[in-house]
């Protein structure tokens, strides 16, 4: 499957964006190189169109890191390292956890929203500045899980 490199930052406050801080993702302002780094991400599916099912992976060191699912967390969104695992039970586990559908946003047609496959009554949004995989159905909860597919700020080689 062809990678897709991209940044994605939130509808309702564009000028912050998905980013990896040291295992927790949140929603964050870009501030320093490494930021731009944190928020640059590869879409592992076939395709970034509506529909399509894939996990968002860190694209730059440290890689072999995926957006997790952290139902021990309350439904917090945890980057966990993947590459090598393994036990395969433990494998199957952390990749349903990380396996998302795009879904066209509710709230704006230009922009995409994250289902989860393991729990589909769930998208990834931001709440509080970081993020979980929670129902949607306010126009608010809508509003914090519609995210608009960028170019990725660190365009790598």
């Amino acid at each position: 499957m062809a990678a897709n490199r991209l940044s994605l930052f939130s509808n309702n406050f564009p000028e912050f964006f998905i980013i990896d801080h040291d295992g927790l993702v949140d929603i964050a302002k870009i501030e320093s190189d490494v930021d731009r780094g944190n928020a640059t991400f590869e879409w592992d599916g076939s395709s970034l169109s509506v529909g399509k099912q894939g996990r968002l992976l860190r694209a730059v060191a440290p890689l072999g890191f995926c957006l997790r699912i952290a139902t021990f967390d309350g439904f917090r969104i945890h980057s966990k390292f993947f590459e090598g695992i393994a036990d395969p039970d433990v494998a199957a586990e952390v990749r349903e956890d990380s396996t998302f559908v795009i879904e066209q946003a509710e709230v704006d047609p230009n922009h995409v929203s994250f289902r989860s496959v393991k729990f589909p009554d769930r998208f990834i949004r931001h709440r509080d500045f970081q993020l979980f995989a929670e129902p949607v159905s306010t126009l608010d909860e809508l509003q914090s899980a519609c995210f608009r597919i960028d170019s990725p700020l660190d365009p790598g080689q």
